[in-house]
Order: structure tokens, then C-alpha cells, then sequence
């Protein structure tokens, strides 16, 4: 199921997807828990924030698919920091639930939500970015070593 679309990898598919909107939604979070007129929109936020734990989701399983088809310890690294991301996605999730929640109830639980969405939103991106720095270099480090650029 994780494996394969039509011959290609489903890890090279999905993966951009969570590279794309996870970081996105990272800073949505923050935006709609900050700003009190977009708060009305933090169900949807909650959402959408599902949506990419999904996607993180998958994108860790169809990672173990491929890395199992390549042999098993090709790209290790960005392995052991994808299974993370599932868990940054959640935590981003919670936190947002939290700010719907708290715009509900009003008073100081909406400071105190905006300080966890910024704080999971934070450590989302910086997950994201490490765990697609080490994809990109197992793919792609030493077969760019070895050509030149273009004049």
C-alpha cells in the first residue's frame, strides 16, 4: 500500500506534501491563534492540521517501504528523523485544538494557547527542515558531487 504509484516511489510523492504544508500550517497556526478576528477560523485549522498528520503519516511508512526496497540502510539518518515527524505533526495538531478550545472559553487560556501553537509550530518547521536536509543529501549529495554546473 506504501509502496508504489504507477512504478514510482509513494515516499517521492507524498513526502512534498508535508514538506509543503507542514510548515504552512505551522504558521497558519500561529496567525489564526495571534490574530483575534481569525480565530473564528482555528476549527478549520484543526482540520487541516489533521489532514497533514495524515500525510506525515504516510509519508513515514511509504519512507519505510522504500528504504526496505533500496536495502535497509540507505538514508538512515533521515529515517530515524522522519518517524519523528509524525509526532511534531501531532503535537502541532493539539496545540491547535487547544486554541480552539481556548477561544471558546475566552480569558487567559488564549495567551497560554498561542505560546504552545507558536512553541509546537517552532519545532515542527525545524523537524521538517532537519528531516528534508538529510533526504536531500542521501539522494542527492554524492550524485551531484560528481558533475559539474552548467555555463
Amino acid at each position: 500500500m506504501f509502496d508504489t504509484i504507477s512504478g514510482l516511489p509513494v515516499h517521492a510523492l507524498v513526502v512534498h506534501a508535508v514538506v509543503v504544508l507542514l510548515p504552512l500550517m505551522a504558521v497558519i497556526s500561529v496567525v489564526v491563534a495571534a490574530v483575534p478576528k481569525w480565530r473564528k477560523a482555528a476549527k478549520w485549522v484543526v482540520g487541516a492540521n489533521f489532514l497533514v498528520l495524515i500525510a506525515s503519516f504516510v509519508a513515514k511508512e511509504s519512507g519505510e517501504q522504500l528504504q526496505e526496497r533500496l536495502g535497509g540502510q540507505i538514508a538512515h539518518q533521515h529515517g530515524q528523523y522522519g518517524n519523528l515527524v509524525p509526532i511534531f505533526a501531532f503535537l502541532l495538531l493539539l496545540a491547535s485544538a487547544l486554541v480552539w478550545w481556548a477561544t471558546s472559553r475566552g480569558g487567559s487560556l488564549i495567551p497560554v494557547s498561542i505560546a504552545l501553537v507558536s512553541v509546537a509550530a517552532l519545532a515542527a518547521v525545524a523537524m521538517t527542515v532537519i528531516t528534508g536536509d538529510t533526504g536531500a543529501r542521501a539522494v542527492w549529495e554524492t550524485t551531484i558531487a560528481h558533475t559539474q554546473a552548467p555555463r
